[in-house]
């Protein structure tokens, strides 16, 4: 009885909280941790193709993800010029973009 006492003791010292975090309008969620990846690469590269190359997605995946989070919040997250970013064109957030990924963090480092 007590080695099985014991037993639990450990186990439940070994348990870990675990979550996921998703920020959602209403009922849909908008962003979890890939979609905030890939947010926080296009800020870093200001380039679409190089961010899917960068987190391993094709390049209709990323465009397809951020057409996904602006129907869901009804607004631009992300700016696009089209042109490569050699030929003129790039890809930034918008304000409401910046805001997603700053909420984000915030609620990651509670």
């Amino acid at each position: 009885m007590e080695e099985e006492n014991l037993r639990e003791q450990m186990i439940i010292a070994s348990l870990k909280t675990d979550y996921k975090i998703w920020l959602s309008l209403g009922s849909k969620p908008v962003m979890g941790a890939g979609r905030y990846k890939m947010l926080k690469a296009i800020s870093r590269t200001h380039s679409l193709k190089e961010t899917a190359r960068l987190l391993n997605i094709s390049y209709r995946t990323c465009q397809e993800y951020i057409k996904r989070m602006e129907e869901r919040v009804g607004a631009e997250v992300v700016h696009t010029e089209r042109g490569g970013i050699n030929a003129g064109g790039r890809a930034d957030l918008t304000n409401l973009g910046r805001a997603m990924v700053k909420k984000f963090e915030t609620i990651k480092r509670r």
